[in-house]
């Protein structure tokens, strides 16, 4: 039971150091591997809650030497699309060979979906500045601008998640299939 606390909380650390790592790195080009690191949160622990910590710590971490955000609102947005892979990850417990690995490939393109759409219609729905119309023209131009964004960070999840999944599986091996079965 120690030794699993142990390797716990050194995976809780090392996923919450690579995901400030990756946002400090390039924020500007939206390549992160926060949602990875929040799939791989939710599909390792136990318990949702401290999966969930590892994309709140990051992102609260990685706040702290970026650009603040527009407003409290568009904040949540942002915090609540980084949170949501945590959700994902949990569903990656349930199933395994070509099943689980299809579940993998819809789950490295979800997050950036979903963080494309929640934190743009914030932005359109709460900025301060009037950077996009109040009315439907302005929201598509709203998403429209993002797009680029938007192309960069699913490329970014599915290549991170590629990654950490892949060296969870090497390193961890049996643990990583017990885990799923927890």
């Amino acid at each position: 039971m120690r030794e699993q606390t142990i390797r716990d909380s050194v995976i809780f650390m090392l996923l919450v150091a690579i995901g400030v790592a990756g946002r400090w790195g390039q924020p500007d080009w939206c390549i992160t591997p926060i949602a990875a690191t929040s799939l791989l949160a939710g599909y390792w622990f136990g318990r949702s809650s401290i999966a969930a910590l590892v994309p709140l710590s990051t992102m609260l971490i990685s706040d702290a030497a970026l650009d603040g955000y527009q407003n409290f609102g568009v904040m949540l947005a942002v915090y609540a699309a980084m949170a949501a892979p945590v959700l994902l990850g949990r569903w990656l417990r349930r199933g395994e060979g070509a099943r689980w690995a299809a579940k993998l490939a819809a789950s490295s393109l979800l997050p950036a979906t979903l963080f494309f759409l929640v934190s743009n219609l914030a932005v359109w729905a709460w900025s301060a500045q009037p950077y996009y119309e109040k009315t439907l023209a302005g929201l598509v131009q709203c998403y429209a601008m993002a797009a680029p964004f938007y192309g960069r960070m699913l490329a970014g999840d599915m290549a991170f998640t590629a990654l950490l999944f892949g060296a969870m599986l090497v390193a961890a091996g049996d643990t990583a299939k017990q885990r799923a079965a927890a």
